[in-house]
């Protein structure tokens, strides 16, 4: 049982540190071919890179088709790496580069 004026609050005993990374964020690279049908590559946009909406999917495959290559997404080298090997596994020619 509790008495008056004795707290239950634990208090820590070591304080943590966030550590930042300077590593530059990875640009995701998609690139035009002559033989990926377009409704394969907005399909394979949609399942490998997370939240990509049907409009955004739809630019991107236009950009590359018409310009050479187009960039996905940028985000951190481990996840850039992880989204070209998903798109490289459909069928697509993917790279990352440093932003």
């Amino acid at each position: 049982m509790f008495t008056v004026g004795e707290s239950t609050e634990t208090v820590p005993k070591r304080r943590t540190e966030r550590k930042f990374t300077t590593e530059p964020p990875y640009k995701v690279i998609l690139h035009n071919d002559d033989y990926t049908p377009m409704d394969h590559v907005i399909k394979v946009l949609r399942k490998v890179i997370p939240r990509m909406n049907m409009r955004r999917a739809v630019s991107i495959m236009l950009e590359a088709h018409t310009k050479g290559k187009a960039v996905v997404t940028k985000c951190h080298k481990e996840l850039a790496e992880m989204y070209e090997e998903g798109l490289r596994a459909e069928g697509l020619i993917a790279t990352i580069e440093p932003d």
